[in-house]
């Protein structure tokens, strides 16, 4: 997944991205985090030490978007139906009506897996697999009108 972002702001060794949501979302609304709709601000280490106003390439491979894909929905779906089948093979057993035992079972598994995730969030930024990288700088006001300058450093590459 390739996207371009503009350079708004530095913090620290960090760099805040403003990335306009691509046509290649969708309308999922995923990305509605900015002030704007379509907006969104990512923060991610300013490893080609850009400037704010240099526009930047952004991306992320594409196994990593399906691992994150699968830890955001498979994950959830998977224990909503480790609820639903505990309910059904316990509700029985202690005298409870099995369909309303999967039922909440399962509503219930599907909330803790979101927890979950919510809670292993930290560890997966600060992994930074599920973060974007620079791979490409253009230096000025205008993408693509400026020399680039690539993750080895090399000026005018545009790989």
């Amino acid at each position: 997944m390739d996207e371009r972002g503009e350079i708004v702001a530095l913090q620290d060794r960090n760099a805040v991205i403003m990335v306009h949501r691509s046509d290649m979302c969708g309308k999922c609304g995923a990305c509605e985090l900015g002030e704007q709709a379509g907006e969104m601000f990512l923060t991610i280490p300013n490893r080609l030490h850009g400037e704010v106003g240099d526009f930047v390439q952004l991306e992320l491979a594409s196994g990593q978007v399906l691992k994150a894909s699968a830890i955001a929905y498979v994950f959830p779906l998977f224990a909503l139906i480790l609820g639903v089948m505990a309910g059904i093979l316990l509700g029985p057993r202690y005298g409870l009506n099995a369909e309303l035992t999967a039922s909440i079972l399962g509503l219930l598994f599907a909330g803790l897996s979101f927890l979950v995730i919510r809670g292993m969030e930290p560890h997966f930024k600060k992994l930074q697999h599920f973060s974007p990288q620079m791979v490409n700088i253009t230096r000025g006001s205008k993408m693509g009108n400026q020399p680039k300058v690539s993750e080895k450093g090399d000026e005018g590459s545009g790989k």
